[in-house]
């Protein structure tokens, strides 16, 4: 137990660190570029005059722990382990989209007021809180074995 919860906490702050400078480095800023096309398509179908990409654009960063959970659990195998990381960051980005327009679509309504506000925060929180609900979805067996005593 002791063993393998150390390996997972050692690797979590290593690969966390490496993600992290990638993704500030450079990867931010083409992930958000696969949001233009797309993204412009919802705003002319549903009306929305303003992008509100400034605002959610650190958001998208929720990638970063929830590929770095998934890599550093040692007990998972690796094809389960490569295949719940590829549904949950399926199901990340479809979430960053819909949270894309639904913030756009505030921003564009309300502007900074405190009444857009009050409808940001809690889409917001939710995308941030995404990556720990998916990975102990996804891992929830995994996560209790780093726990068990081993007989």
């Amino acid at each position: 137990m002791k063993r393998n919860l150390l390996r997972f906490f050692l690797s979590l702050i290593v690969v966390s660190v490496v993600l992290i400078w990638l993704w500030f480095e450079s990867l931010q800023i083409e992930y958000a570029k696969l949001f233009k096309a797309p993204a412009q398509f919802a705003f002319r179908h549903l009306g929305i005059p303003k992008s509100g990409l400034m605002l959610v654009l650190e958001h998208f960063t929720n990638l970063v722990p929830y590929i770095a959970l998934c890599l550093s659990l040692p007990t998972a195998p690796w094809k389960k382990r490569f295949a719940r990381l590829g549904l949950g960051l399926a199901i990340l980005i479809v979430v960053h989209y819909i949270m894309l327009v639904a913030v756009s679509g505030i921003y564009s309504t309300y502007s900074l007021s405190p009444t857009a506000y009050k409808f940001l925060f809690p889409i917001l929180t939710i995308n941030d809180a995404l990556p720990l609900a998916l990975w102990f979805l996804f891992f929830s067996e995994e996560i209790i074995g780093l726990f068990r005593k081993r007989k």
